[in-house]
């Protein structure tokens, strides 16, 4: 099974890329093979950014594809974890993919009139599409650095209160981050191990989402399977 982990939101400027590199660089740490898709066809700066990691020697390497969402869907079953780096806004095409990901990452400022009724409106659309909730979570990112504890509690009131939940952890929106990023490493992969630890903790939670929503799919393909066994069981006798 390949798990199908995209990266999206309704607007630009919310970190989708910063954390897919960093989910995909420790799901490639933990032995996994990993594949990014980069959706954005015009500024293609996740597969700029693994060109630069390439070339200043960061290990592990990660392979990025420039795609479609349909090209993307193509490359399911290739790779242990397909990350899908969406561009920054919401279209069919988003609803398309998170219809048959595996758990789908939206990344939120903690702004509430701006990113996170942004998030709200997409996790809106996400049910509406009978997408459930466990497959999907929030990741609060670039909080403000001296406020980041109130913001990330804020934040957390009003996703709740919209009736969803942000995953464990967050991210401050820090220089260093930046520069990890410039260099072609991850925000886990900084000099300082107090920020490594702080993006960790973010993409832990996105890892055990994204490992329980496979889990259940599974369970319900096994009942499907178990069903039609059943059934073809049943017009046999």
């Amino acid at each position: 099974m390949t798990y199908v982990v995209p990266f999206m939101n309704g607007k630009g400027g919310t970190g989708k890329s910063t954390l897919a590199r960093c989910y995909a660089v420790e799901a490639a740490r933990g032995g996994a093979s990993v594949l990014i898709a980069d959706l954005d066809d015009e500024q293609k700066t996740t597969a700029l950014w693994a060109q630069n990691r390439k070339r200043n020697g960061w290990e592990p390497d990660i392979r990025v594809e420039v795609a479609s969402a349909r090209k993307a869907r193509d490359l399911v079953g290739q790779t242990d974890v397909l990350v899908i780096d969406a561009p920054g806004w919401a279209d069919a095409q988003t609803l398309f993919v998170a219809s048959w990901a595996t758990f789908t990452v939206v990344p939120s400022r903690a702004n509430r009139s701006d990113d996170l009724a942004a998030t709200v409106s997409l996790l809106h659309k996400f049910v509406a599409e009978e997408i459930p909730a466990w497959r999907f979570g929030v990741a609060l990112n670039g909080l403000r650095a001296g406020t980041a504890e109130r913001d990330d509690t804020d934040a957390r009131v009003y996703l709740k209160e919209a009736g969803y939940e942000a995953l464990p952890g967050f991210i401050r929106d820090l220089k260093s981050y930046e520069v990890a990023m410039l260099e072609g490493k991850t925000i886990t992969e900084t000099d300082r191990p107090s920020l490594n630890e702080e993006a960790f903790r973010l993409a832990e939670g996105i890892a055990q989402g994204v490992l329980e929503a496979g889990q259940a799919l599974e369970r319900e393909a096994r009942e499907i399977e178990e069903a039609r066994t059943r059934g073809r069981g049943g017009r046999g006798r």
